[in-house]
Formats: C-alpha cells, sequence, structure tokens
C-alpha cells in the first residue's frame, strides 16, 4: 500500500505531491494514536475494585468491568482474596522477581476457575503492570450462568404406590429449578438435600446414580440431568443392647422407642438414643443401624453399644446467686438403688436465704412410657420477713417428650410452718391434686435464638379434711425468642398465676416476684403484699413479664436492655405493677447462656446486680 502511494505520487506536479505526502503522514500518526491508546483505554473504563498488599513489596490490583450484582461482590472478592496463589506467595519475604512473573501469568486461569464456582464461566483477566512491584488484573464477567432445563429421575421401590408421598416430597425438594443462578455450591447442596430425603426416610440404602450440569459456553445455560436409585425400602428390626454390666437387660429394654417391622427412619435412631441418655444410668450410647447388610425381609437390626454411668456419685459445689446469696450443695447419687435400676438422688442445698434437704427417686421408662417418681423434700426459706419451713412428700408421673411435649399427673402432701416478724408459728397443711403440661419448640435447647416454651399447672386441693380448705392454684409461663437480625435478638416472657378457693392458703401455693426470673431490680420475692408490719407476704394473683433486647457483638458476646414490670396481690383490682429497667451483658458459654444485669427498681429507687445462668425451663 505504501508502494502504490509512492509510485503514483511521482507523476504528480510538486506543489500536488507534497500535499498528498502530508495526508498519508497524518493518516498514518492518526491511525499510530489510535493503536497506541486503544488497550489503556479499554482498561481506562474499569472501576478499581479492591487490592490487596501483603509484606513491603508485592501488591495486586483488581478492576471490574461486568454486570456483578453488588450483592455478589463481597462472595467474589472472598474468593479471589483467599485462594489465588499470588496472594499466598505474597506472604513469603523470599519471593524474587521470576517467581512473580511466573505467579501473574497463572493468575487470570485461577480467576476463571474460581469465579466459574460462582456462575461466571469463562471470565476474561487481563494483566497490566504499572510498576515492577504491582500487578493489575482487569476482569470481564460473563452474564451469570442460569439453568435451562432439570431432568430428575427416580428410581427404585419409590415408584410403588405406597411411597407416592415420599416420592412427590422428593420431586419437590430439588432445589435448583429452571431460571435459577448454576453455582458449584448450590448444585453440591441440591445433591446432597435431595438424597438425604430419602436417607431420612426407609431408604437409607439410596445412591445417585448419575449426576450432569452441561454449560453451554455460548449461552450459558445449563442443562442439568440427575438420576437416584431408592434401593428397597428398609424397616426396623431386632435391638441388641451391648454394654451393660450391672443393669439387667429386662430393665433397660423399656427405653427402647424402636418398634420391630415399623419404616426406617433416621430421626428414631436420636430418638432412642435420647431415651438411653436421659435415663442418667449411661455415659455414652451408640446406635448404628445395620441398613447395609438388612434381613431376608429387607428388616434392619439396631444395635445398642452402651457406657455404664458410675453406680454411686457423690459431688460438693459451692456458688452464688443474686437471689438467694452464698450457697453449698452436697449431692449423692444412686443409679441403681436396690438393684433395680432406680435413680435416687438427693441434695442438701445451704443458701444464706434458703436451706433444703431432697430425694428423689425416678423409676424406670415403662413399657407404656410412663416415668414414675417419689419426691420428698424439707425447705426453709427467709424472705421479707416471713420464714416458711416445709415438708412435702409426692408422687408423679410423667409421660411424653421432654423435648417436645411433657405432662404429668401427681399428688402432694404438705404440712408448713409458717412465722411473719418472728412471731408464732403457724400451722399448715394441704393435700394436693396436680396436673401440668410443658410444651417446647426451640431451634437450640441449651441457647435459643427461635422459638417458644409454654409452662402451665394446676394444683387442686378437693379434700377439706385433707388440708385447710380447698382451693386451686393455676399458673402458666410463656418465653419466646425472635431474632430481629442476623445479630439482634428479641426476647419476651409474661407469667400469671391465681389461687382460688379457701381463705386460708399455705404460703408455700400463694406468688411473690422480683429476682433474676421474675422482676429485676427487686430482690428475690420481695414483691408481694404488705402485711402492714414492713414483712411482705404471698398474694393470691400474680402477673409479670419482660420485654429484652440482645445485640450479639461477637458469636460470643452480647449487650442487652430490658424492662420489666410485675407483682403479685390479693386480688386483681389491689394489682400494682413495679417497673424495671436496665442494662446487661451476655455470654454464650458452653454449658448455656449467662446473663449480669444491672437492674433499677423504679418502686425502691434502687439498683441491682443480677447474675443468671442458663434458660428458665
Amino acid at each position: 500500500m505504501l508502494r502504490t502511494f509512492a509510485t503514483r505520487a511521482m507523476s504528480f506536479p510538486g506543489q500536488a505531491w507534497m500535499k498528498c505526502l502530508m495526508a498519508d503522514r497524518l493518516f498514518l500518526a492518526a491511525l499510530l494514536c489510535i493503536l497506541l491508546c486503544y488497550t489503556p483505554g479499554t482498561h481506562a473504563q474499569d472501576s478499581e475494585w479492591f487490592q490487596v498488599r501483603q509484606g513491603d513489596h508485592y501488591q495486586t490490583r483488581f478492576f471490574l468491568n461486568g454486570d456483578a450484582p453488588a450483592e455478589n461482590r463481597p462472595a467474589l472478592r472472598a474468593l479471589l482474596e483467599k485462594y489465588l496463589s499470588i496472594h499466598e506467595a505474597m506472604q513469603n519475604p523470599r519471593l524474587n522477581e521470576g517467581e512473580w512473573q511466573r505467579l501473574m501469568q497463572k493468575t487470570p486461569q485461577e480467576i476463571s476457575d474460581l469465579l466459574a464456582t460462582e456462575g461466571y464461566f469463562k471470565t476474561n483477566t487481563a494483566i497490566t503492570r504499572p510498576a515492577p512491584d504491582t500487578a493489575d488484573f482487569h476482569l470481564t464477567l460473563p452474564p451469570r450462568t442460569k439453568i435451562n432445563k432439570v431432568t430428575l429421575t427416580l428410581t427404585g421401590e419409590i415408584q410403588q404406590a405406597a411411597h407416592r408421598d415420599l416420592l412427590e416430597k422428593a420431586q419437590k425438594h430439588w432445589a435448583l429449578p429452571v431460571d435459577s443462578v448454576f453455582t458449584q455450591p448450590a448444585w453440591s447442596a441440591a445433591k446432597r438435600d435431595l438424597l438425604a430425603v430419602f436417607l431420612q426416610a426407609e431408604f437409607p440404602n439410596a445412591r445417585i446414580t448419575r449426576s450432569q450440569a452441561l454449560v453451554n459456553p455460548q449461552t450459558q445455560a445449563v442443562l442439568i440431568n440427575i438420576a437416584v436409585d431408592s434401593g428397597p425400602a428398609i424397616r426396623f428390626g431386632q435391638v441388641r443392647i451391648h454394654g451393660l454390666k450391672h443393669y439387667q437387660e429386662a430393665l433397660i429394654r423399656p427405653l427402647n422407642t424402636l418398634k420391630t417391622g415399623e419404616p426406617y427412619r433416621q430421626s428414631e435412631l436420636l430418638v432412642l438414643q435420647n431415651s438411653l441418655m436421659s435415663s442418667g444410668k449411661f455415659n455414652q450410647v451408640d446406635v448404628v443401624a445395620n441398613t447395609k447388610t438388612p434381613n431376608a425381609d429387607r428388616s434392619a437390626d439396631v444395635d445398642v453399644t452402651v457406657s455404664e454411668t458410675e453406680q454411686k456419685s457423690m459431688r460438693i459445689g459451692v456458688g452464688a446467686s443474686t437471689n438467694t446469696g452464698a450457697r453449698i450443695v452436697f449431692n449423692y447419687t444412686d443409679r441403681n438403688l436396690f438393684d433395680h435400676g432406680l435413680l435416687w438422688d438427693s441434695a442438701i442445698r445451704l443458701e444464706q436465704r434458703l436451706q433444703a434437704a431432697t430425694s428423689n427417686i425416678t423409676f424406670l421408662t415403662d413399657e407404656k412410657g410412663y416415668r414414675d417418681s417419689i419426691q420428698n423434700s424439707v425447705t426453709r426459706t427467709d424472705l421479707e420477713g416471713q420464714v416458711t419451713t416445709a415438708f412435702q412428700n409426692g408422687v408423679r408421673r410423667y409421660w411424653g417428650n421432654a423435648a417436645t411435649l411433657e405432662q404429668y399427673i401427681g399428688a402432694n402432701l404438705l404440712y408448713e410452718f409458717l412465722s411473719v416478724d418472728g412471731e408464732q408459728s403457724q400451722f399448715n397443711k394441704a393435700t394436693t391434686l396436680a396436673y401440668g403440661l410443658s410444651m417446647r419448640h426451640l431451634d437450640n435447647a441449651l441457647a435459643p435464638t427461635k422459638g417458644w416454651i409454654l409452662n402451665t399447672q394446676f394444683q387442686l386441693a378437693p379434700f377439706e379434711h385433707l388440708s385447710d380448705g380447698r382451693f386451686l392454684q393455676s399458673q402458666a409461663r410463656l418465653q419466646g425468642f425472635y431474632p430481629l437480625t442476623s445479630s439482634t435478638q428479641w426476647l419476651g416472657r409474661i407469667e400469671v398465676g391465681t389461687v382460688t378457693g379457701a381463705r386460708s392458703v399455705p404460703a408455700t401455693y400463694l406468688f411473690r416476684a422480683g429476682g433474676d426470673q421474675s422482676v429485676r431490680g427487686y430482690a428475690f420475692q420481695s414483691l408481694g403484699v404488705d402485711n402492714g408490719d414492713g414483712a411482705v407476704v404471698g398474694g393470691r394473683v400474680l402477673l409479670t413479664g419482660s420485654s429484652e433486647l440482645v445485640q450479639w457483638l461477637t458469636h460470643s458476646w452480647g449487650a442487652a436492655m430490658f424492662v420489666d414490670f410485675g407483682n403479685a396481690a390479693n386480688s386483681w383490682k389491689d394489682y400494682d405493677p413495679a417497673l424495671g429497667y436496665g442494662l446487661g451483658v451476655r455470654w454464650r458459654s458452653p454449658i448455656g447462656p449467662v446473663g449480669v444485669d444491672i437492674a433499677y427498681g423504679e418502686a425502691t429507687r434502687e439498683y441491682r446486680l443480677h447474675f443468671n445462668l442458663g434458660v428458665n425451663f
């Protein structure tokens, strides 16, 4: 082309030839300028995303030119910061120029591989080097890959009519429908969750026989083809118990919650394990179902291996609480009383404002699921000018699951000696029948963040000749937990109680308020009925409540603010709630939530320190 221009110029007159030559040179200069500016100009449109500098010598900078949503950029950045080889090498003070060059050339492919796991296939990365110790990576993201078609094939016994509900559940459970974004973590989770539908039901041998995700590089569309073979339906076989040393198997058998011939459920194995552990007789329980080698009738025998807890133990504990002061506790436990598997738990508790001796004998769960107990106690309390000594003997029968719904019925005989302001003791007695119900729906039993707990109980004294009068005590307590955000939690509580019937009711069955789990800002059970001589006695009605916000600053530590209200009175018309509010610190300890609060009692105009461990059930 240049030669053609020169040949033609020789035949032109001098002035025309000069004009043509100048135009030619201007054209070439303009073309050179465009070529020089083209590549940098492309990167100039990129916006700096983030940079990484580790050590004193080298740094990387990343520029983004694409349609990555703003909410997705933090995840992409975390991948590149954590997993690129060049960033790991930058921590080495001996990194040299040759290795730096090699890592720079390797990085675009690593970027492409990493971002493909988030649905960005074939990311283009250009490298520039504005300084010897700086590498700039300019990323152009393709459209994010989406699912265009899903083929889900389920074979095996799940196709039988008896398993239609499970088949429909599995089909609906697929988590990556058409038009959803395809990422590697979502793909893995979807397969895992689909298989779990089978494994947790009566198909523990289910397996994925085909797993394909085909990406079209031109359209960025994904075709999914997945197949699952359910295998045979398994039922529970015989339960074999191993490791018993001190207990007869006949005593432990009623704790077995599995029924031979019932469909296999993975969750039922955990129920059996919890049933044995909650008996208090074992420190370890392993439950294994032989689903890989079922019997000819497709039943799987279950092997239970137990490790027994020490038969007899004695413990001494010391501590303190803001409710009843410093304490020392002596505890003796016999887990095989009279060699009949009975659990005897006895304790002597010495505190500043409460002293008690208790004995509780618990029978093993019988074939019908009932758990019986015999309870005896002597308790002395000295609170707000009232000294109460109570002797109680009772029996109870529990049934149900303590983690969800549990009920009990019982009978109790009470003898009570009551002294107010040092006056001569008053003797009270009552024989009561009781019914209680406890319901729980929690995401975590030790440290709940969402759910609720409901406890109710009714105690009736129906026999006038066995009591000082007929009366009915009714009480209910509701607690709620709700996460407002990922780090902010609301806790609420309301408690109500009434006593109806005879004029003379033992103080044990009357109500008081105040303290850690009642109305903070007031002393333990200091709210009630003023008898006119400065002492506080129990009332016939009770209403307390609480609202609390907890802001978790780290995974384990949080700050709280709260408002409590409540009181006890002889009637609702005399009810006058006391208000308490304050601030606190929360700690998620290994043994449950711990709280320390500073609360101001509006009625007393005093500040009080409160300490609380665990969730009060």
